[in-house]
């Protein structure tokens, strides 16, 4: 599939016309065993930056992600920077396990709240950590939806409009993101997009308050403003450039983590629907 339109250049491009409230955008591919589904599945990936599998029953978490993982030669899951550094070895795992825990020391994978917008790989630099694969074990009883959005889509419109507004979020240092791992001190400063040499566009927009600072250069203070103001409208509500998404047990999402930025509801849990996923990152893009 080509870019969409007249567009030419790299095939990310198509994903910055297209809109989230498309009927297809959020509809489950069926992936069989004999690998029927995982083209369409791969289609939709690449139009949208995200895609929703319905994955063959048998299979279980990890294994359903394992074959995806193998179809697209992603390779073995990526272990995301923040979780090699000494004190956060407890999570140094090729799979999280996310459901809630009182007891649980993980900020964002223990707790039933919502959470803002963000790409997975706190300490890791742009594209690092280009695929996300989060298969649902069991919903939540109430709540739990995941919320996409559109990033490099919505970076382009701002472009168009606010150039001025769009340039400071390429800037090298405007975007902090700091660990909130207890006793894990830690930060990695740099652009919350970056426009590739042929044209292209890697997503690295996360505007979670406890984790994110947001540095304007001097001069710049005004159209950082005028740059988050606009994200933010455009992100508070579903639409053009945000979906929100309830998987069902059995299905896989798999997110372009280089490209679209994702968040959460919060949600409750019963005894019998305790929410739970199983999360695998990867450093490879689909081939």
């Amino acid at each position: 599939m080509g870019p969409a339109g007249n567009e030419k250049g790299p095939c990310e491009l198509k994903q910055l016309f297209v809109d989230y409230r498309d009927a297809t955008a959020a509809c489950p591919v069926a992936v069989a065993r004999s690998g029927r589904g995982v083209d369409e599945l791969g289609d939709r990936l690449d139009t949208y930056g995200f895609a929703v599998a319905q994955m063959p029953g048998d299979l279980p978490a990890q294994d359903a992600i394992d074959f995806l993982a193998e179809a697209w030669s992603l390779g073995a899951p990526y272990v995301p920077a923040l979780y090699r550094l000494p004190g956060a070895e407890q999570f140094n795992r090729p799979y999280a396990d996310i459901r809630a825990d009182d007891a649980g020391d993980h900020p964002g994978f223990a707790v039933r709240s919502a959470q803002e917008f963000h790409v997975d790989g706190t300490l890791d630099g742009p594209g690092d950590v280009p695929v996300v694969i989060m298969y649902c074990v069991r919903p939540a009883a109430r709540g739990g939806e995941s919320l996409l959005l559109n990033a490099i889509g919505v970076f382009h419109a701002l472009r168009e409009t606010d150039p001025a507004a769009a340039a400071v979020l390429t800037r090298p240092t405007v975007l902090r993101r700091s660990s909130t791992l207890r006793g894990v001190e830690a930060y990695t400063d740099g652009p919350a997009f970056v426009v590739t040499d042929d044209g292209g566009i890697v997503n690295r927009y996360s505007d979670v308050p406890s984790t994110t600072t947001w540095i304007a250069p001097a001069g710049e203070e005004d159209a950082l403003a005028r740059a988050l103001a606009f994200i933010r409208q455009e992100s508070g509500s579903d639409g053009r450039y945000r979906l929100s998404v309830r998987l069902a047990a059995g299905e896989c999402l798999v997110v372009r983590n280089d490209r679209v930025s994702h968040a959460r509801q919060g949600y409750e849990d019963t005894a019998a629907h305790p929410r739970q996923l199983l999360r695998a990152t990867f450093g490879t893009s689909p081939r």
